[in-house]
């Protein structure tokens, strides 16, 4: 049984099953399996990772935040988890404390896309266009930079802006389907739900 097993050996095969699991869609079967791997081995950081996700997922802020924390104390430089832990802030609409981590992200790899990305939107809900246009430029298409940051200003109320940003993306790519229908919904009288997101998530979301 694992109970025999050397700890080392232990926390990886509850690793192991815990992965199993989470790829099966056992989510709760899983974080047992993680928290088995970290009595193990407490210093496992893809057990401290993976629970971080699991219990965002599952709407435990408290636990998700503990676990990033405690991740970020064994991999402080992490850009994966700096990223993660600034969308972690994004999705709760804490956007200057997501800017903060990203930008630590992005300092600690400056070609983290997915950070960028987040950066940009996390710029973009605190109203800073200009700023979040050239994070989005960085790593996207003009067109495609144009259209993120359209649909932020959209969610914030700011609907000229947005028809702005969509009809700036349209005259660089005409054939974005999703672009005109988002600019079609906004034209429509009393229209202020542009629901598309156009983030990236965390890095660890798979």
């Amino acid at each position: 049984s694992v109970k025999d097993l050397p700890p080392d050996r232990a926390a990886k095969v509850c690793l192991t099953v815990a992965a199993e699991l989470e790829k099966n869609g056992y989510e709760s079967e899983a974080i047992d399996q993680y928290e088995k791997a970290r009595k193990h081995d407490p210093r496992s950081i893809e057990a401290t990772r993976r629970l971080a996700v699991l219990y965002d997922r599952q709407g435990d802020v408290v636990r998700a935040q503990t676990e990033y924390r405690r991740a970020l104390e064994m991999r402080p430089k992490d850009p994966d988890l700096l990223n993660d832990m600034g969308y972690f802030c994004y999705e709760r609409g804490n956007w200057s404390e997501a800017e903060t981590w990203l930008r630590k992200a992005l300092a600690a790899a400056p070609k983290h896309a997915r950070a960028r990305v987040n950066l940009g939107m996390a710029l973009a809900q605190q109203g800073k266009s200009q700023e979040a246009l050239a994070e989005f430029t960085a790593v996207l298409s003009p067109a495609e930079a144009q259209a993120n940051l359209g649909m932020i200003q959209a969610q914030r109320g700011q609907l000229e802006e947005a028809k702005q940003a969509f009809r700036k993306s349209l005259d660089l790519e005409p054939s974005s389907k999703v672009v005109r229908a988002a600019l079609a919904k906004l034209e429509k009288p009393q229209s202020t739900n542009v629901s598309q997101n156009p983030g990236d998530s965390r890095t660890s979301k798979n």
